[in-house]
């Protein structure tokens, strides 16, 4: 017998999607990694306080995208000037590039987003959620916080 959830949401972030399976006494959480990995866990709603913490976080792709790119940028203009060897203004020519998607990189990573956690009432982590659909975010959150209520 299979058991539909009660309710679902699906979070979207630059290194990982996450999908939030809501069920009467528990909350299933299936993550995909953008470079490759996966894994599933379930959080049990009893072990969860019902008032939660807001904290809004950068991501941390931001920091090393605008350190690793003005490297690049950087390196890309030294190595061009005149006086290096021919290899070396061909190196610099990789410094664009890299640097190009360094850009990309931290403007999606730019803004900060918001997260909703629920601590564990043993001190150990517990359920944390981002806001990256607003239109589900909020009667998930409410589903949540009822749930464990009734835990």
């Amino acid at each position: 017998m299979i058991i539909e959830p009660i309710a679902t949401y699906q979070e979207r972030l630059p290194q990982v999607t996450r999908e939030f399976r809501l069920f009467k006494d528990r909350v299933e959480i299936d993550a995909q990694w953008t470079l490759g990995k996966s894994h599933c866990t379930a959080v049990k709603l009893a072990d969860l306080s019902p008032e939660p913490n807001r904290f809004t976080v950068r991501n941390k792709w931001f920091k090393k995208a605008v350190m690793i790119g003005s490297l690049a940028m950087a390196t890309a203009v030294v190595l061009s000037r005149d006086n290096y060897s021919l290899t070396l203004h061909r190196v610099a020519g990789f410094g664009w590039p890299v640097a190009g998607l360094c850009v990309v990189v931290a403007l999606m990573t730019a803004r900060k987003r918001q997260f909703v956690h629920f601590p564990r009432k043993d001190g150990r982590p517990g359920l944390d959620i981002c806001r990256t659909d607003p239109e589900h975010f909020d009667a998930f959150l409410q589903e949540v916080r009822t749930r464990i209520g009734k835990a």
